[in-house]
C-alpha cells in the first residue's frame, strides 16, 4: 500500500533543499517536495528528553508535518507527549478517561458506528474540506496530532490530506499579496458545515451571522520558521471590510489555489500507534480524499488527538483576551431535534 503521495513541485516554486537540515537525534525523510516528513529515531517508551523535543520542534517548524510510526505511546503517554509542545487544550471524552484527549473517531460512547444519514456523520462531512482547527475560536490552536487506535482495513480510505499554505502564498501573484496585506478574516464553525452540506435543513436553518465569530489576519507570519503564510480555512465565513461577493470570490480563490495537487500531500495510518503532528499555522488539513468512504458506517476508525494553543503574539488574533471558547456543536444537535426528533445517540462534540 502506498504510504505517502509524493508529488514533484513544478519549477519556480520553493522546494526543500536538496540537503535538508540534520539534528542529532532524529532523522527527516521529506515526504513531498515542500513540506512535510517521516520522522525517525525517538524511543517513545520513555519520557522525550529535552533536547530530543527541540530538535523535534525545530523539524516541525521546517517541515509544517511530522509523521512517526507505530510510537507504541498509551493514551496517557501520548497526552504527556503533547505538553512538552504546550498547553493543551481542554478535550476531555466520556469515551475514554485520559483527560485532554479528543475523539475524532466515528463511534459513539456505546462504541457502535456512527451511521449515514445520523447527525454525527452530517457534522463529520466538513473535515473533507481543507480547514484549520480552531480558527473560529477566538484563541486558536496552533498544533493538532493525531494517534491511531484501530483503523479500517487498507484500500477503504481513512487518510489525511495536507495543503501547503507556506508554498501556496509564495505562489501568489503580487497583486493578490498585496490586496491580502493587512486582511482579516472572519470565521465560523456554522459557515464551514454549510460550505460542505449547504442544502442539509439542520445546516441552512442556523445563520452564522447570529452567532459569534472570530478574527484573524489573513497572512500571518510563521513563527516556525519566519515564512509568510495564509490562515484560511473552510471556516473562514468572510473578509473584513470587503464587500460581501468580493470576499467571497477572494476566498474561493484562495481555498482553490492551496487545493492544486502540487501543494498537496497524503499521508496514510499505517497501523495503531502511528501519530501526526501539524502545524495549523503551516498547513491546512482535510479527511483524505479520492478514495470514497469505504469504511463510513462498515468499519471502526477510532483516532484519538490533542490540540496546543498557539502560544506566539498572534494565538488571540484580533479577539478579547480571554474570551471563553464558543461551542457550535450542541446548538447544531439541539436544531436538529427540533427539526427531526432526537436521534438517541449519544457522542462527544469534536469542536475542531
Amino acid at each position: 500500500m502506498t504510504i505517502t503521495q509524493t508529488v514533484t513541485a513544478p519549477a519556480g516554486t520553493l522546494q526543500l533543499s536538496a540537503d535538508p537540515p540534520s539534528w542529532p537525534t532524529i532523522k527527516c525523510t521529506p515526504m513531498h517536495a515542500t513540506f512535510g516528513a517521516e520522522v525517525e529515531g525517538v524511543d517513545f517508551s520513555k519520557p522525550i528528553s529535552e533536547p530530543v523535543m527541540e530538535e523535534i520542534k525545530s523539524a516541525l517548524g521546517h517541515y509544517g508535518v511530522l509523521v512517526f510510526r507505530d510510537t507504541g505511546m498509551t493514551d496517557e503517554q501520548y497526552v504527556s507527549w503533547g505538553e512538552c509542545f504546550g498547553e493543551i487544550a481542554p478535550a476531555d471524552s466520556r469515551r475514554f478517561p485520559t483527560k485532554n484527549l479528543g475523539d475524532p473517531s466515528n463511534l459513539y460512547l456505546d462504541g457502535s458506528i456512527v451511521q449515514p444519514g445520523e447527525l454525527r456523520w452530517y457534522m463529520a462531512k466538513e473535515t473533507a474540506l481543507f480547514h484549520v482547527d480552531t480558527s473560529y475560536d477566538a484563541r486558536r490552536a496552533r498544533l493538532t496530532s493525531i494517534i491511531a487506535r484501530q483503523l479500517p482495513p487498507p484500500g477503504t480510505g481513512g487518510a489525511t490530506e495536507f495543503g501547503d499554505t507556506r508554498t501556496a502564498f509564495d505562489d501568489l501573484d503580487e497583486e493578490t499579496k498585496q490586496l491580502l496585506e493587512g486582511k482579516v478574516g472572519v470565521h465560523s464553525h456554522f459557515h464551514s458545515r454549510r460550505v460542505a452540506l449547504p442544502t442539509f435543513p439542520t445546516f441552512a436553518a442556523l445563520d452564522p451571522w447570529k452567532y459569534p465569530m472570530s478574527k484573524h489576519r489573513v497572512v500571518i507570519d510563521h513563527q516556525g520558521s519566519g515564512r509568510k503564510n495564509m490562515y484560511i480555512a473552510s471556516h473562514l465565513h468572510h473578509i473584513d471590510g470587503m464587500d460581501e461577493e468580493e470576499s467571497s470570490r477572494l476566498i474561493l480563490k484562495l481555498r482553490k489555489k492551496v487545493e492544486e495537487p502540487k501543494y498537496v500531500m497524503k499521508v496514510y495510518y499505517k497501523q495503531p500507534g502511528d501519530v501526526v503532528v501539524w502545524d495549523n499555522t503551516a498547513v491546512v488539513h482535510r479527511a483524505g480524499g479520492n478514495e470514497g468512504e469505504g469504511w463510513s458506517g462498515k468499519h471502526v476508525r477510532d483516532i484519538r488527538k490533542w490540540m496546543v494553543y498557539d502560544n506566539t503574539p498572534q494565538e488571540w488574533g484580533l479577539n478579547d483576551r480571554g474570551t471563553p471558547k464558543f461551542l457550535a456543536g450542541p446548538i447544531i444537535q439541539a436544531k436538529h431535534d427540533e427539526l427531526y426528533g432526537k436521534e438517541g445517540k449519544v457522542y462527544d462534540f469534536d469542536e475542531d
